[in-house]
């Protein structure tokens, strides 16, 4: 017959067991700053702090609260990214930088955005995607509307996902 005896130091077991839970606390706590620190890194707006720069994520909220209240946005720089749409009556000069908005499923949606004027606004070809730099203006199409003044524009590859959805009340 085989017994197997042995004792169990209680003071040891709390010892092993507070070390372990600090540790774990301490890699908890060093995970957290380093999510924090990554956010607020990749959530900055830009290397300029007066340029806002308008995520996919904030896009509709943006030109809702924009479209609200023009007067509060009337001379901030922002940036933003869609692509290049034009209606038949825009000037030479005129295009909406667009994303598509998803209502319900991605067959149910529409196109929206920001009205923009630059002086060379032939050179981007219809539904190329552009990241636009620029200051808020009030303009003039069917009413008061943001505009965005373009003072920097360059082609860019389109973003991960291309829609945007509804405005978040």
């Amino acid at each position: 017959m085989f017994i197997l005896n042995f004792k169990v130091n209680g003071k040891k077991i709390w010892k092993i067991i507070v070390a372990f839970l600090i540790i774990l606390i301490i890699a908890l706590l060093a995970f957290v700053i380093f999510r924090i620190f990554n956010s607020a890194k990749s959530n900055s707006i830009s290397n300029n702090p007066d340029v806002i720069e308008i995520s996919s994520e904030e896009y509709t909220n943006f030109l809702k609260k924009s479209h609200e209240d023009i007067e509060s946005y009337n001379g901030k720089k922002i940036k933003v990214v869609g692509y290049v749409y034009r209606l038949p009556d825009f000037s030479t000069t005129e295009f909406v930088i667009a994303r598509t908005m998803v209502i319900n499923n991605p067959r149910s949606s529409v196109v929206v955005g920001l009205l923009a004027e630059y002086k060379d606004a032939t050179k981007f070809e219809t539904g190329s995607w552009v990241e636009a730099t620029g200051t808020i203006k009030i303009g003039n199409y069917n009413g008061s509307i943001p505009v965005l003044e373009i003072s920097d524009i360059k082609t860019t590859t389109a973003p991960k996902d291309e829609f945007v959805y509804l405005p978040v009340d």
